[in-house]
């Protein structure tokens, strides 16, 4: 689930789209609606409580079916690998550090 951060004077609509083709390194996202806002406790990682903006998003074209890609974090660290695929919608409440809180709402 690509997720991060909102940069100074940024829309977080648009950082979900950004942060989407970053971490996908697919293009042709589109933002349906907002979901929501959560706050989040990542304690024991950091101890920060996250604010997140969780969008459902739309890909327009070619879908694989699974694809590796990577996260340049801007330069400022080592470039972090991934191996991408979708997962059903019923499932994703089991995404890790509470990304999958508000998928139940895609079913309103």
């Amino acid at each position: 689930m690509p997720g991060g951060s909102v940069r100074p004077g940024e829309d977080p609509a648009d950082a979900a789209l950004r942060e989407a083709r970053e971490e996908t390194g697919l293009t042709g996202f589109s933002v349906v609606r907002k979901l929501g806002e959560v706050e989040y406790d990542i304690s024991p990682l950091r101890f920060e409580i996250q604010r997140r903006h969780v969008f459902e998003l739309a890909l327009l074209g070619a879908r694989p079916e699974r694809w590796a890609s990577q996260e340049d974090h801007d330069g400022g660290q080592e470039t972090t690998q991934f191996e991408c695929f979708w997962i059903p919608l019923r499932t994703a409440h089991v995404l890790q550090s509470g990304q999958g809180t508000l998928v139940g709402r895609l079913f309103d």
